[in-house]
């Protein structure tokens, strides 16, 4: 994602409806590759940015209707799931800020967060951290939570490890686990600076995480086997 604030609206919500409009039309860079028309019900949750309403929104993007290779495509995402999503308004309607290729939305596995307000004086990339690296309400898939701790969010470090810090203390299981790994890894970030570091590893004492490093360098902080790393992120 090119910039986190470039969207004039940026909300979180859960994905009701998601169906094709029309048939497939060719694609402006490229006549010969074919871009479907979908439209979404989205149950809109949070506002991060923008003049938008909470309930029911509906939203237009352009999928990818052939082949692809490479980065993950609009559409990528399951109903009932929830994402943040970058938009504008586009002749009376919404549309997502991308088409085609997913650079305009970001999976949420953390649950809901009702009561969240973002911080108008931060950069955006704050609130995306505080929704997707915090344990909302509701029910949360354990997996693909801490598989998307791995994914962080582009704040400045310490930021990151202050949430990496409060899951290891407060989960249990596979989702310590996974907050545990990133500290580990932040602790022994040698180009991070030396505070970054410190405090890491004070937070992997303080949340008695009992990393080991492996024979191949790689930490052992417990069983990794249900960290759910697969898409859609």
């Amino acid at each position: 994602m090119a910039s986190f604030d470039a969207a004039p609206i940026v909300a979180v919500g859960v994905i009701a409806s998601d169906i094709p409009v029309g048939g497939s039309v060719p694609k402006h860079s490229d006549p010969s590759y074919p871009l479907q028309l979908r439209k979404m019900e989205i149950g809109i949750e949070n506002i991060l940015k923008g003049d938008l309403a909470l309930g029911t929104a509906v939203v237009y993007y352009f999928a990818l209707a052939g082949g692809f290779q490479g980065n993950q495509p609009l559409g990528f995402w399951k109903v009932s799931g929830r994402r943040i999503f970058w938009l504008r308004r586009d002749s009376g309607v919404l549309r997502t800020a991308c088409d085609g290729i997913d650079s305009c939305t970001w999976g949420v596995f953390s649950g809901a967060h009702p009561h969240y307000t973002a911080d108008p004086r931060k950069s955006l990339a704050y609130a995306v951290a505080d929704i997707t690296l915090t344990r909302g309400e509701g029910k949360v898939n354990e997996g693909k939570f801490a598989g998307m701790l791995e994914r962080g969010a582009p704040v400045p470090e310490e930021y990151q490890i202050e949430k990496f810090a409060n899951l290891a203390l407060t989960e249990t299981s596979v989702v310590k686990t996974a907050a545990c790994i990133q500290l580990w890894i932040c602790a022994g970030d040698k180009p991070a600076p030396y505070e970054s570091r410190r405090i890491a590893l004070k937070a992997l004492q303080r949340a008695r995480c009992h990393c080991i490093t492996k024979p191949d360098g790689s930490p052992d902080c417990g069983s990794t086997a249900h960290i759910d790393r697969d898409p859609p992120f």
